[in-house]
């Protein structure tokens, strides 16, 4: 409230300003030379403050005019009609300047306020890029020597092999949270290229179980691909990283014993594709907000709310949508449509 308050009493102070230039003016110039200082003040007041000081200032502008300035001076009555129009002319042309001064600050402002934002946003992704990258060779090594003593004649059984095991598990976990954030980078900057060609969905659910057989030992996989599917244009390894992620995120928030259902039919030139379990579901309110970037709905679980993103973010780009919702009768289901190759 002060600052608005402030705002008017600005708009008075440049109002009387104009109208003590004009008064010393009066004796050699026109009046229609006088309306320019008027019309300068308000601006000024248009370029500084909100809308309603401006549009005042207009008004007050014509006033002060007509008051201090058109015969008779020092009243409001008017000798002759041509006034009126200079008046309403006047008006017209100081509200013009006052909605058009005020939107090109309004506007200068918000693209200021998106400068930062962006120029934040690139800190960050840079930020944490340069420590994703520096992490992923230390991962590497861990992953690659905690395998090598596991497969060594000595490595034997029980609590020292079940430790490696960890070991080993934890450090492809991180290894792909890393590659995850490694990925996000390179979307958001738009530094990935597809490399789009026909390829068969089922290659690339086969290569993302491949890559997942240690989180998924254990879990029931029911796959339905029918063998008739058409090839759908992708890039399959980031296709491959989709259901990566997809499957991860079922492994994580979902009940440990539900099977996972992996199934894919040709729909409206597209091919329909769904990962669903038998969990308790998606909790996030509405549940398309499980997209968003770093975004875990209250989940206890591990992970950092990148996996689900990077998933809209590629199927997006390969011109298909994503969606969430919740079974009836139980479950999660995360279902995507990846548009068909036109046939010529």
């Amino acid at each position: 409230m002060s600052a608005l308050l402030r705002e008017y009493g600005l708009m008075v102070g440049v109002n009387a300003l104009c109208t003590a230039v004009c008064l010393l003016a009066s004796p050699f110039t026109a009046l229609t030379d006088l309306v320019m200082v008027y019309l300068v003040g308000i601006l000024f007041v248009a370029l500084r403050g909100q809308r309603g000081p401006s549009v005042f200032s207009s008004f007050l502008s014509v006033l002060c005019f007509n008051f201090f300035f058109v015969p008779p001076r020092y009243t409001f009555a008017v000798d002759h009609p041509q006034y009126v129009v200079t008046f309403l002319v006047m008006l017209a042309v100081a509200l013009t300047i006052s909605h058009l001064a005020v939107r090109v600050r309004v506007q200068a402002e918000a693209a200021k306020r998106a400068e930062v934002a962006a120029e934040t946003e690139r800190l960050r992704s840079s930020l944490l890029s340069a420590v994703s990258h520096e992490l992923k060779t230390p991962l590497t090594a861990i992953i690659g020597s905690a395998s090598s003593l596991l497969q060594a004649p000595g490595a034997g059984s029980g609590r020292g092999r079940e430790m490696l095991d960890n070991i080993r598990e934890e450090a492809e976990r991180l290894s792909r949270l890393v590659h995850n954030l490694i990925e996000t980078t390179r979307l958001e900057s738009g530094a990935v290229r597809l490399k789009k060609e026909p390829y068969p969905i089922e290659d690339v659910i086969g290569t993302a179980l491949e890559r997942l057989d240690q989180p998924l030992a254990g879990r029931e996989v029911r796959t339905e691909l029918p063998e008739d599917l058409p090839l759908v244009p992708v890039d399959p390894v980031l296709m491959e990283l989709v259901f990566v992620n997809l499957i991860e995120n079922v492994l994580r928030h979902g009940a440990g014993g539900s099977a996972i259902e992996i199934s894919a039919r040709p729909v409206a030139g597209a091919l329909e594709v769904s990962v669903a379990d038998r969990g308790p579901g998606l909790s996030a309110e509405p549940v398309e907000r499980v997209f968003e970037k770093f975004f875990k709905g209250g989940s206890a679980g591990g992970g950092m709310g990148l996996g689900l993103a990077i998933c809209k973010a590629v199927v997006e780009a390969h011109g298909g949508t994503i969606s969430a919702g919740n079974r009836p009768g139980g479950g999660a289901v995360l279902a995507m449509r990846l548009p068909l190759a036109k046939v010529p």
